[in-house]
C-alpha cells in the first residue's frame, strides 16, 4: 500500500485495517519520509494483535498527521475509489460484476447509512427487485453503471 493520506484515514476509521497490517502502514508511512518513534516502533512488530498496537494507535496518527474524519466521511472516500477502480476494470470482454454491490452496502452499512451512499448502499435489494420485475442483467448493468460513474465522479 502506497501512503495516502485520505485512505488511510478512512481505512482506519472503517477498520479495514487489520492490527497485522499496522507494521506494513507504519512502514509505508517511513518510506513517505514521516517519522517518530511510534512509527519506527510499530514497523519493527512481527504479527502484532490488536493489544499490542490499540494504545499505539492514536499516536501514530499524530505522527503520521492523519485526521479523525466521520464514518460516513470515510465510506465515501473508500465508495468514490472503489467506484473508480471497478469502472476501469470494465469493458467490452469484461462486463460489470453485479456482485460489486455487497461491497457498497458494506460501506454504506459500516459508514452509518451516509446519504452520498444511499443509491449503492440499497443495491443488492434493487438489483433482485429488477430481476423479479423482468429486467435484464444488461440494462441492470447499466443503471448500475451510471449509479458508480455519478460517485466517481
Amino acid at each position: 500500500m502506497s501512503f495516502d493520506r485520505e485512505l488511510i484515514e478512512a481505512a482506519l476509521v472503517l477498520e479495514m485495517i487489520p492490527a497485522s497490517g499496522m507494521p506494513e502502514l507504519a512502514r509505508d508511512a517511513l518510506e513517505a519520509g514521516l517519522g517518530g518513534p511510534t512509527i519506527r516502533y510499530i514497523a519493527t512488530l512481527e504479527q502484532p494483535t490488536s493489544f499490542d498496537v490499540a494504545a499505539l494507535v492514536p499516536k501514530a496518527k499524530e505522527e503520521m498527521g492523519l485526521r479523525e474524519v466521520t464514518k460516513g466521511e470515510a465510506a465515501l472516500r473508500v465508495g468514490k475509489l472503489l467506484a473508480k477502480e471497478i469502472l476501469a476494470r470494465c469493458g467490452a470482454d469484461n462486463p460489470l460484476h453485479l456482485g460489486c454491490a455487497k461491497q457498497f452496502e458494506w460501506l454504506w452499512i459500516k459508514g452509518g447509512h451516509p446519504q452520498e451512499l444511499g443509491s449503492l448502499g440499497t443495491l443488492c435489494d434493487e438489483i433482485d427487485l429488477a430481476k423479479v420485475k423482468g429486467q435484464t442483467i444488461a440494462q441492470i448493468r447499466e443503471w448500475v453503471t451510471e449509479r458508480l460513474r455519478a460517485l466517481s465522479a
